[in-house]
C-alpha cells in the first residue's frame, strides 16, 4: 500500500530488499492529517461546549 501509493521506493538485491521513503509525498500527507486534526479538534471543542452549557450554543 505505501510503495502502491509512492510513500515509498523498495529495491530487492538478492534476499534483501530496501526501502526509501519519499519525503515529498510523506510531507503531503503529513499538511492533510495536520488538517485534518484541525477539523476534528474544532469539532470535538464544539461538541463539548454543546454538552456543557446547550444554552450558549443555540445563541450563536
Amino acid at each position: 500500500m505505501l510503495e502502491a501509493n509512492g510513500l515509498i521506493r523498495t529495491v530487492k538485491l538478492g534476499r534483501v530488499r530496501t526501502c526509501v521513503l519519499n519525503r515529498d509525498r510523506l510531507a503531503l500527507v503529513d499538511d492533510w492529517l495536520a488538517e485534518q486534526h484541525r477539523i476534528w479538534e474544532e469539532r470535538t471543542d464544539r461538541l463539548e461546549r454543546l454538552v456543557t452549557d446547550p444554552d450558549q450554543e443555540q445563541q450563536q
